[in-house]
């Protein structure tokens, strides 16, 4: 089904890469393009995803309702609205990376390439954007990686900066972090038992805290008081693992 371009900007504009420009803006450009833009409604499956890893990568896709995710583990969820296709457009690749499938009944719209490519080059501000919430995404990943292997603690500590580093916020003192042991279970690959010996773990050595009180219930907010900390006890398990060398000396069979 084809879209009405004038006025799907102003559904567009939620989404958080063009929070630097204005319905108005962003409608003028989108008007200008001769291409079409086409919604799909998406039924929830895991076994068929709308998009394809390896697949011609020639649209963007805006997620404009519903839920979707990537084929990885762990998984995120990206509610709508949220814009599909940002690395790959900045990457100018010819193929999707990742694979995705809808969890909730899903309405999409193909945005073509070369409108999106319009559209950066007419309103620089949402290049930039997409520039630093792409960096964004990857520091979570990095971090991401780091909570999925390991020692309770050191993999609370990594999901607890994942979640600091989306929202660029992973450095300083002070930091409030809003997470449910369901989300950390979830990042850690872990069970909420074992969340629990993580979180008591943090606690226990004052890298994170909670309550007003020592041994007040944990109710899904934990204070940061150092960032740094946080990621030194991240990196406990790496500082202690014995790391063979990727590349053999000369010597060495």
């Amino acid at each position: 089904m084809s879209v009405r371009v004038s006025g799907f900007a102003k559904g567009l504009v939620r989404c958080l890469d063009f929070a630097p420009v204005s319905v108005e803006e962003l409608d003028r450009v989108l008007i200008g393009a001769a291409e079409t833009l086409e919604m799909d409604y998406i039924e929830p499956s895991a076994d068929s995803p709308f998009i394809r890893s390896g697949a011609s990568f020639a649209d963007l896709v805006f997620v404009q309702h519903g839920t979707a995710v990537p084929w990885q583990s762990p998984h995120s969820e990206l509610d709508a609205p949220f814009l599909i296709g940002v690395h790959e457009f900045l990457m100018d690749a010819e193929r999707w990376v990742a694979s995705y499938s809808a969890i909730t009944e899903a309405v999409v719209v193909r945005i073509p390439k070369v409108v999106m490519a319009r559209v950066v080059d007419e309103l620089p501000s949402v290049r930039e954007r997409m520039h630093e919430l792409v960096m964004r995404r990857l520091a979570r990943y990095y971090w991401v990686s780091l909570a999925t292997s390991g020692a309770p603690g050191s993999r609370v500590a990594a999901a607890l900066v994942s979640r600091l580093a989306l929202e660029d916020r992973d450095f300083g003192v002070d930091r409030r972090i809003a997470v449910r042991q369901t989300d950390i279970a979830r990042l850690t690959t872990m069970s909420r038992s074992g969340v629990s010996v993580g979180l008591a773990e943090l606690a226990r050595e004052q890298v994170v805290q909670w309550g007003d009180r020592p041994g007040a219930r944990f109710r899904g907010e934990v204070l940061v008081p150092d960032v740094d900390l946080l990621k030194d006890y991240a990196f406990l398990d790496m500082r202690t693992r014995e790391i063979r060398p990727l590349l053999a000396g000369d010597g060495d069979e």
